[in-house]
């Protein structure tokens, strides 16, 4: 049986192992900390979250942890009396007001 034919030219492979990898990227999310009342803020840890689970590094501490998803690692983070807020970077901004529910950032309009 002969080899199969390539799937077109380099360039048309390339571009679409692009929009492969494109369409099946995890989402990048941050677990960012609010000090005081607004008072100042930082990114307390970078996490991948992907269809089955998510993935988060804390720098601090050179930690990694693998969690069911973005929400159950920010649920956990938040025990410690942390106030974390879960921020989507693969999504835009939402244009009204956000309000805090368990952590978790939600649009005004969610809930």
């Amino acid at each position: 049986m002969p080899d199969p034919a390539p799937l077109g030219t380099p360039e048309e492979f390339h571009l679409m192992l692009v929009d492969l990898a494109n369409e099946f990227a995890p989402r990048r999310f941050a677990l960012c900390e609010e000090y005081g009342d607004r008072l100042d803020g930082a990114v307390f840890a970078w996490g991948l979250a992907f269809p089955d689970s998510a993935l988060l590094r804390h720098d601090g501490r050179t930690s990694t942890g693998h969690f069911a998803t973005a929400e159950s690692a920010l649920r956990l983070f938040t025990r410690t009396g942390r106030r974390l807020h879960l921020i989507w970077i693969d999504t835009p901004t939402p244009t009204t007001p956000a309000s805090v529910d368990h952590g978790v950032v939600v649009p005004s309009n969610q809930q």
